[in-house]
């Protein structure tokens, strides 16, 4: 498995504009498919996906491949991921 994190600097577009930044972390497999998703906004609301949850009415696990360097992120531990999922 891989873990990475990638800050993100946009609010989002929606409603929830308020919510600010983000902070995304990920768990990939060796095919680079994200198998665990978790976006963590500047004021502390988390939002968490999965194969065991796909989707809510905030967000969704992204259906994409994606390698650090794609998002241009920062290794992490599993250790540092399972603290936040």
């Amino acid at each position: 498995m891989n873990y990475f994190s990638q800050f993100w600097d946009e609010n989002r577009e929606d409603e929830y504009v308020s919510w600010g930044t983000s902070t995304w972390l990920f768990e990939t497999n060796e095919s680079d498919v994200i198998l665990k998703q978790i976006t963590v906004y500047n004021n502390e609301k988390i939002l968490k996906y999965s194969t065991e949850k796909l989707s809510d009415k905030f967000g969704s696990l992204s259906d994409q491949k994606l390698t650090i360097d794609d998002c241009d992120g920062e290794v992490i531990s599993k250790e540092d991921f399972y603290k936040v999922w």
